[in-house]
């Protein structure tokens, strides 16, 4: 295979073909007349032993990426900390996007990270919505808060209160749109009702675990997916004299992990599975934040689980018989 590295700007990418230890550079405009300029330069080569790999900084790679592996290229985008990690490792000094585009070809000949799959058209426009429903929750927040801070102009307050109702009208439009939008593909609608089935997942999180997840079917395992969303443990352990306490790693989707919060919550009250798993936390001596993440991680697995299985959540199925009295549950 040959490496084509891209390192991707607002207004140009540079690309580096790394072909039996030289390089061909090659620098094109991030638009379409680009993306066939770059086309028509690896026009030589049989695309079929062309690994392209490039990396997930903002939403600048998308479309150079889709049009890449539209015509069947095998793509990568790898983690821009593992490329960072790789120029450290190789003690670099100077830093161009030329460079750069050289040192993520050589990081794709070292690791061969694994293709990257495009979201189908309708998961895509799901996750573009959520997360612009989600800015606009944002501005509410804001708008509220600034209100809140003590604002005595009356014109100020007035304009304040009309752009705080305009956004309420718009959320609550788009969110219905977006429930609608759903319901029109069969094979989302059954997964969001299969989300929506586990006591304490709203409409907000099975969204938004669609959006950014594709609905876990790229991952084999909940331990994969765990890990994906930053929700696995993070330990810190030297010798005989660094022992920190274990967190959580924090390395994954952000979004994700801010949509598991509140169900959280509301599963240890509401979810009799979930309340007594935390029950058994609490008495172990862990803290309150300790069991919160570990309900988000538990509800994430129930997530996995339920779309693997294809079969709704089922409150009586459980691996372990409860070990503590209903008079404790409810305390």
């Amino acid at each position: 295979m040959y490496q084509l590295g891209i390192d991707i700007s607002k207004a140009k990418f540079d690309a580096a073909l790394l072909i039996d230890g030289k390089y061909k550079s090659k620098v094109c405009d991030n638009n379409i007349d680009g993306f066939n300029a770059l086309i028509q330069w690896l026009e030589p080569y049989d695309q079929r032993v062309i690994h392209v790999c490039m990396e997930g900084t903002g939403r600048l790679w998308e479309p150079l990426a889709e049009f890449l592996y539209a015509r069947n290229f095998v793509v990568s985008v790898s983690n821009p900390a593992k490329i960072k990690g790789f120029a450290q490792s190789e003690l670099r000094r100077s830093k161009t996007d030329e460079i750069d585009a050289k040192i993520i070809a050589r990081f794709c000949r070292a690791h061969d990270p694994a293709p990257w799959v495009a979201p189908a058209a309708e998961i895509k426009a799901i996750r573009d919505r959520h997360r612009y429903i989600d800015a606009l929750k944002d501005q509410r927040i804001q708008e509220n808060n600034r209100l809140k801070s003590g604002v005595l102009d009356p014109l100020v307050e007035a304009a304040i209160n009309v752009h705080i109702e305009f956004l309420e009208t718009q959320i609550k439009a788009l969110e219905r749109d977006l429930l609608t939008f759903i319901k029109a593909y069969p094979a989302v609608q059954r997964d969001f009702e299969l989300l929506t089935s586990i006591i304490g997942i709203g409409h907000n999180t099975a969204v938004a675990f669609l959006g950014e997840l594709s609905g876990a079917e790229h991952f084999t395992s909940g331990r994969e997916l765990e890990v994906f969303c930053g929700l696995a443990p993070r330990l810190l352990e030297s010798g005989s004299s660094v022992r920190t306490r274990s967190k959580i790693s924090k390395v994954g989707n952000s979004r994700i992990r801010g949509a598991l919060y509140m169900p959280a919550v509301c599963a240890i009250r509401y979810n009799p599975v979930i309340r007594e798993f935390a029950l058994r936390l609490k008495l172990a001596g862990k803290p309150g934040k300790v069991i919160v993440c570990a309900v988000m991680r538990k509800l994430l697995r129930l997530m996995f689980a339920v779309l693997k299985s294809g079969k709704p959540y089922d409150l009586n199925h459980v691996s372990v018989k409860p070990h503590f009295k209903t008079a404790l549950l409810t305390a």
